[in-house]
């Protein structure tokens, strides 16, 4: 019953509200949210970057602002307009794909790094783990 109420509530968050998704993060990590996303930057290798449910892109700009060549994935719609925003803010150009996790459209051994800051259920379904395996490259 709460898992479906909890996963009901993330999927208006990241579709009919998606405008205050950036409100709902900077109250539940009491402001803390971006810095908690710059946190993986570190333990990042080579150059090329998958985000998967890049919500409405901010570490997508950051990543951009590090010299990454970076890729955004999300499935919602309405994420992919408040990323395409907050990129034309700060004049950045980033591919974004509207996909599926289970279903990469991506070629094999593409990236040096694949990565999500929101502990989504699916990131830790087999499906989603395959994926992301078969498009990072050796010791991705």
């Amino acid at each position: 019953m709460w898992l479906k109420l909890i996963l009901f509530a993330f999927h208006r968050l990241y579709n009919e509200l998606a405008w205050t998704y950036d409100w709902v993060s900077w109250v539940v990590s009491l402001g803390d949210w971006r810095n908690w996303q710059k946190a993986a930057l570190p333990f990042l290798t080579g150059q090329t970057v998958l985000e998967i449910a890049h919500g409405p892109g901010h570490l997508l700009v950051a990543l951009h602002a590090a010299a990454y060549q970076v890729i955004g994935l999300a499935l919602s719609p309405a994420m992919g307009r408040l990323a395409q925003r907050n990129m034309r803010r700060v004049g950045a150009c980033i591919p974004l794909v509207r996909g599926n996790v289970h279903a990469l459209p991506f070629t094999s051994g593409q990236f040096d790094n694949v990565l999500s800051t929101f502990p989504a259920e699916f990131m830790a379904e087999m499906g989603t783990l395959q994926e992301v395996w078969r498009v990072l490259r050796p010791r991705g």
